[in-house]
């Protein structure tokens, strides 16, 4: 989800517990969530099809963790806004804004539990099933990207990475959110 982008389960949990991990919830945003095939067109008179994909019920299984994370979106329009709450392991995570800006493509911020903004606004560009996140650059200059490949609807492979100088990227999570309803 997966942070500055969308928060998937593991990225909301790295949050929530505030370490240095949390990039997840920053690029993705995303996280990260599930679209899939059907994802592939931006619909044009409607910005947020894609996005409403993400309402639902995930499993999260988070590479070199024994245990999956269980992920719940509740997404709404409001307004020009479009929003994903995410629940993860039965607690309240991040809220995700999206704002359209062209045809699949969006400014994004991630709002914690407390109201503050996590990171700076970020990025997210739709290729079909292939999905980025970016964040601006942090406090430090570092740059958070989460990608979400979609293996069919009900399937995403993400990849959280950071960078300093946005060329040379570090994987720092990495896994598969399956729906479960």
């Amino acid at each position: 989800m997966p942070m500055p982008e969308f928060v998937s389960a593991a990225q909301a949990l790295e949050v929530r517990r505030g370490t240095a991990r949390s990039l997840r919830a920053a690029c993705v945003v995303c996280v990260s969530m599930a679209v899939g095939s059907a994802s592939a067109g931006v619909a044009k008179s409607d910005p947020y099809v894609p996005l409403r994909l993400y309402e639902g019920a995930w499993t999260v299984m988070t590479a070199g963790k024994s245990k999956p994370d269980r992920l719940v979106d509740a997404c709404a329009r409001v307004g020009r806004f479009f929003a994903c709450q995410q629940t993860v392991n039965g607690k309240p995570g991040p809220l995700v804004i999206f704002i359209p800006t062209s045809p699949g493509r969006y400014h994004t911020q991630v709002v914690q539990a407390d109201g503050a903004a996590l990171g700076p606004p970020g990025r997210l560009s739709i290729a079909g099933d292939h999905w980025v996140y970016l964040s601006g650059p942090d406090s430090k200059g570092i740059r958070y990207r989460t990608t979400n490949d979609f293996e069919g609807p009900k399937r995403i492979r993400f990849a959280v990475a950071h960078s300093s100088d946005g060329k040379r990227w570090t994987v720092r999570l990495s896994g598969v959110e399956v729906r479960s309803r």
